[in-house]
């Protein structure tokens, strides 16, 4: 009888800790097993307050930080000091080991959790160019990688060379961000910036960094990309060869230009309002040059979005298309055609 009792406990106790656990499916909890073994590090999502999103008030912001912070002091060296988000609706997002997701697993201080799959868009800096992913995988391999800091200057205006190349119109105020970016706490993890080696202020810095300084540097406002470096932003151009075919047999085609951007490009809004404006004004005279040298006479109107992205959409002839493909501008980085007006004219 006394064994039989013990037994029972044990059991009660059992389901006590599983129901003051964090929880997570086994499936979800391997996945993240057999990652973190991979890369050594793996982002998750841990809800604190499943209901704190239906309140918004001092008072409950201010709870759950001081609940992450339990929770972060909790899991020690095994809560990645840089990369942490926490957007006050009762969920925080961070880098754990795999010592994190074992101790993840029978904390108290969380509801649940799971791998982040907002992964790819956490960060304020994320052009969608492979060169977030190219500095994650060489982190794994070697713990220091040198890169290029595209650093959040409002300064200088810049042109689009013929041969692919940045020019930068005048200097930036490269320095005073510098220095702010440098009064960062996890600032001491950046090496090799050597300001002597950049007398023209140009707003493109090399450093070396380790993933401390990574993940820092992603969310900082001081940075507008991080690259490795040397990195050319999606090398192989697109040239669609259907947009040629669809030339030779009506005459003309619909198409859409895509251009590279400079080095100091970037696809997201969180730019200076005078630095959107040096891109969008670089990218139409780029568009503008490589239409006259194919022979179209005049850039179509460009709407605020596509000139950000230097985009345009027009209507070319054979003659002109050819040319366009002839030249192969190293500025372009997709060359499209509208195979829905085509398939239509071709109808009609």
């Amino acid at each position: 009888m006394w064994v039989r009792g013990a037994s029972l406990l044990l059991a009660l106790a059992a389901v006590a800790f599983q129901s003051n656990s964090a929880e997570i499916h086994p499936h979800e909890l391997a996945t993240l097993q057999q990652q973190v073994q991979r890369t050594g590090w793996v982002r998750v999502l841990v809800t604190l307050d499943r209901n704190a999103w239906r309140t918004r008030s001092e008072e409950q912001t201010l709870r759950l930080q001081a609940l992450a912070d339990r929770l972060y002091a909790e899991l020690g060296d095994s809560a990645f000091p840089t990369g942490r988000t926490n957007r006050g609706f009762g969920w925080i997002g961070f880098f754990t080991d795999s010592a994190g997701i074992a101790m993840l697993s029978r904390t108290a201080l969380a509801e649940k959790f799971s791998m982040d799959s907002t992964t790819r868009s956490w960060g304020r800096e994320r052009a969608g160019d492979g060169s977030f992913e190219a500095i994650d995988d060489a982190l794994i391999a070697s713990p220091t990688v040198e890169v290029d800091l595209v650093l959040a200057t409002d300064e200088p205006p810049y042109t689009l060379l013929p041969d692919g190349s940045t020019r930068f119109d005048g200097p930036s105020e490269v320095n005073e961000v510098l220095d702010r970016l440098l009064a960062e706490p996890f600032a001491q993890h950046i090496q090799g910036i050597d300001r002597s080696q950049n007398p023209q202020l140009a707003p493109v810095v090399q450093a070396k960094i380790d993933r401390v300084a990574f993940f820092g540097l992603v969310e900082s406002v001081h940075v507008r990309a991080v690259r490795p470096r040397g990195f050319v932003r999606q090398p192989s151009a697109i040239w669609h060869e259907d947009a040629l075919r669809v030339a030779a047999r009506e005459g003309r085609a619909e198409i859409h230009i895509l251009l590279r951007g400079g080095v100091t490009y970037t696809h997201l809004p969180r730019q200076s309002p005078k630095a959107r404006i040096y891109q969008m004004d670089a990218n139409t005279r780029a568009l503008g040059e490589i239409l006259k040298a194919a022979g179209v006479g005049a850039l179509p109107v460009l709407s605020e979005v596509d000139a950000h992205m230097g985009l345009v959409h027009l209507v070319i002839t054979r003659p002109q298309l050819e040319k366009l493909f002839a030249q192969r501008d190293p500025r372009i980085l997709s060359v499209d055609v509208n195979k829905a007006m085509a398939g239509l004219s071709s109808n009609n």
